[in-house]
């Protein structure tokens, strides 16, 4: 995989809103979900927005490559939404876990601040180990 370059291009960067914390159902289907989805539109990185967030795998709640998204199904789209943009090529990832640090690095891309705090964590208790077995 190339790498998350795109993200800083993409419209919806920085919006919370694409990912609620309400995320029930009826707090996703709102008026404000079509705007949203309208951001979506004439994005040109839909499809890498799938294959980095792998809605289906896992159970995303929000709006992610054009579409929004309830418990990893697909409820709504934007109108160029094509099939073709829903493969999820990518692996999983366990954000915030030191394997989620290496499934970064296996993609080849920056890991996320929560995986390379995970990641600097475990590698503090490594040495720390480490340190008391010599001692």
């Amino acid at each position: 995989m190339s790498g998350t370059w795109w993200v800083s291009d993409a419209p919806c960067v920085g919006d919370s809103r694409f990912t609620p914390n309400d995320t029930s159902a009826d707090a996703l289907r709102t008026p404000m979900t079509r705007q949203l989805l309208k951001v979506c539109q004439g994005c040109p990185y839909r499809s890498q927005c799938i294959d980095l967030v792998l809605p289906r795998t896992s159970k995303f709640d929000g709006i992610c490559g054009g579409r929004l998204w309830i418990d990893g199904t697909v409820r709504d789209e934007c109108e160029a939404a094509h099939p073709d943009e829903l493969t999820e090529d990518g692996s999983y990832i366990p954000h915030g876990t030191e394997a989620g640090a290496r499934a970064h690095n296996r993609r080849g891309e920056r890991a996320c601040s929560l995986c390379r705090e995970a990641g600097r964590l475990a590698q503090a208790r490594r040495r720390e180990m480490r340190r008391r077995v010599s001692d």
